[in-house]
């Protein structure tokens, strides 16, 4: 019998928190609101990486913080705004739209004199959503979305859900070809037809790209909203997926009708994400044909959540050796994986 030293040894079950890829999710763009939910002159709050994001909108732009109040670390979004300040509830501290501290009301002499500000980060909005990042140089640019102003699209933006796993986990799953079979049988695949053909994946312009032509069962609302009478149909299924979280994926029917489905997922914490999403069409007229579209994607979400759920450990092993993985089905997560990998190892103090 033979042993394998202990250096040697592959633990996949390094905690999230001390993984090389997870201290690199700080250098990205990374969602924490819909911009619809940020009302002039209101506060709400967030989590990205473990730590509270306070998201305020004043004069028509939106600026992050941490939602900590540098009196007694109560959380300033519960308080209100007023005159252009943010108050934290707890004991009326003010402070302005830099993050500096104004006011102490409880000792007014110090004001003025007392440094201390809320912590300010980077923020953006685009494609209907507030990014944040927690770092001054992030890569990149937060992704948008290429239909976003289409004028034949027709939008729908879903709440946001939470899965307890890590993001890139939920990522996997969404370009998971080979699962379709099986967790969605007689919806969006059959397992008599579970065989993953070739298929390019490429870096382009920041983002991987890749496309996959699926053959499908055609459900009966679907068959009278594309007008296509076919029990099964090709679906061209075309993907944009930017690092770290981001997947935009157009499908075009054998008529050229599209569907588009765009979905970011931000890393809320330690194995928990939050994941943000719009769906569209070109074929959904009325807000009825917008419904049962969502319909159907919360059912495939319902499908997927506690298979994902399951994986352990929640989060990517840091060596890619962790885990086993299969050529041509797997080529999506092998390209995504040495790719995030890769940043990680630039960013990745010396």
């Amino acid at each position: 019998m033979s042993t394998t030293p202990l250096d040697d040894i592959v633990d996949p079950f390094v905690p999230e928190r001390e993984s090389t890829w997870y201290r690199a999710m700080r250098h990205f763009w990374h969602p924490v609101a819909y911009s619809r939910d940020v009302a002039e002159g209101a506060m709400i709050s967030g989590r990205l990486l473990g730590e509270r994001i306070l998201v305020v909108r004043h004069d028509g732009e939106v600026r992050a913080f941490m939602d900590v109040c540098r009196h007694k670390g109560a959380a300033p979004s519960l308080g209100w705004v007023e005159s252009g300040c943010i108050h934290c509830p707890y004991h009326g501290w003010a402070y302005n739209m830099d993050g500096s501290l104004v006011s102490i009301p409880s000792r007014p002499e110090l004001n003025g004199v007392l440094q201390a500000n809320l912590l300010r980060y980077l923020c953006q909005e685009r494609a209907g959503m507030v990014w944040i990042s927690l770092t001054d140089q992030p890569w990149g640019d937060p992704p948008g979305i290429d239909e976003w102003d289409d004028p034949t699209m027709r939008w729908l933006t879903p709440d946001h859900y939470d899965w307890a796993t890590s993001s890139p986990r939920r990522l996997e799953n969404f370009v998971d070809f080979s699962h379709f079979p099986f967790v969605h049988e007689n919806i969006l695949g059959t397992r008599d037809k579970a065989h993953i053909d070739q298929h390019d994946v490429w870096r382009e312009d920041g983002a991987l790209r890749f496309e996959k032509v699926f053959v499908e069962p055609n459900v009966d609302r679907m068959r009278e909203l594309l007008g296509i009478d076919d029990e099964t149909m090709a679906v061209r299924n075309w993907y944009r997926l930017t690092v770290p979280g981001s997947i935009e994926l157009v499908r075009t029917f054998p008529n050229g009708r599209r569907y588009a489905l765009y979905m970011v997922t931000a890393p809320t914490g330690p194995a928990t994400c939050r994941n943000f999403w719009h769906i569209g069409a070109d074929f959904a007229p009325t807000d009825d044909d917008m419904d049962f579209l969502l319909e159907f994607e919360h059912l495939v979400l319902a499908q997927d959540q506690p298979v994902v759920e399951s994986q352990w450990p929640e989060h990517l092993p840091d060596r890619l050796s962790a885990e086993m993985y299969v050529k041509v089905a797997d080529d999506v997560t092998l390209a995504y994986r040495k790719w995030l990998f890769e940043l990680a190892g630039e960013f990745e103090p010396n």
